[in-house]
């Protein structure tokens, strides 16, 4: 965990409020069986909103036999991967290459007039405090303080609130 000064709490809050009013507004019209256009399978739901049970985790139940454990260390989670009750909403932040193939447009829902504002600026700082950590590490292991951070540039970043209906 890093704290970065260039970050305040009065902006996760504002990005907080408008995720959990965007889940509450959202899964309103989900349940109700009302058309939703945030909702994009034809970009494999890697921009806009992706609803619960649409994401499964990999099924990794044929390595948890190669690990040759006792039993009381082998992980506990289900072998067969259930479908995630979560929800998820993709938004990219950064600077990208726009000929990379998972260039989608983005999705802003209706109703959110400072979506974008909103979502950037705190996908933003996000992004800054993570390539400033990647400065950090570099010159902490005596390399140019650049050689991480320029491979981070033009990344397929995404700012992926989740929410859930508990």
């Amino acid at each position: 965990m890093i704290r970065d000064p260039r970050v305040n709490e009065e902006d996760n809050q504002q990005y907080i409020d408008m995720m959990e009013h965007y889940f509450e507004k959202t899964g309103e019209k989900f349940y109700n069986n009302e058309p939703i256009s945030d909702f994009k399978p034809e970009y494999h739901y890697l921009v806009g909103a992706t609803p619960e049970n649409v994401e499964i985790a990999r099924d990794h139940s044929e390595q948890r036999k190669e690990l040759n454990l006792p039993s009381e260390d082998l992980p506990v989670s289900p072998l067969q991967p259930v479908p995630d009750a979560k929800w998820r909403f993709l938004w990219k932040i950064g600077e990208r290459d726009e000929t990379a193939p998972d260039d989608y447009p983005p999705v802003v829902p209706e109703g959110f007039p400072n979506w974008t504002a909103v979502m950037d600026k705190w996908g933003g700082k996000l992004n800054g405090a993570t390539f400033t950590l990647a400065e950090m590490a570099a010159v902490g292991m005596g390399v140019a303080r650049n050689t991480f951070a320029d491979r981070m540039i033009g990344g397929s970043h995404l700012l992926a609130p989740t929410g859930s209906d508990l």
